[in-house]
């Protein structure tokens, strides 16, 4: 009987020992963030009188639905924005919010989105 009861003990420890180290190397994989899954969506928003075109880490292009104003430039329906994300999005997570103002005929209008990282 010891024998079968030390057999079976060290079954058990052996697998044991074998799952716990599949377990750590899991749990390690994903605090280093190997399951995370990068968006393929490169934004939400920014419809209306801009819309989006590309983006990068530090910028961002638009185009003018519209003739507007947009940081003392004026732009053409059609023209190309390009918006610089230095110091608006550090990308410490998959995304990042930008919101820009604009000038309509003398009425100022915000045009908002959401970035995401898919580099």
């Amino acid at each position: 009987m010891k024998k079968k009861a030390q057999a079976a003990m060290e079954y058990l420890m052996t697998y044991g020992w074998a799952i716990l180290i599949i377990v750590v190397v899991i749990a390690a994989l994903y605090a280093m963030g190997v399951f995370k899954q990068k968006s393929t969506v490169p934004y939400t928003g920014f419809t209306g009188d801009v819309t989006y075109s590309a983006h990068n880490a530090t910028h961002l292009v638009l185009i003018a639905g519209r003739d507007l104003t947009y940081n003392g430039n004026t732009y053409s329906a059609g023209d190309r924005i390009f918006v610089d994300l230095q110091g608006i999005c550090t990308w410490s997570t998959n995304s990042c919010s930008v919101t820009i103002n604009y000038d309509v005929d003398g009425v100022l209008k915000p045009a908002s989105g959401t970035l995401y990282k898919t580099w």
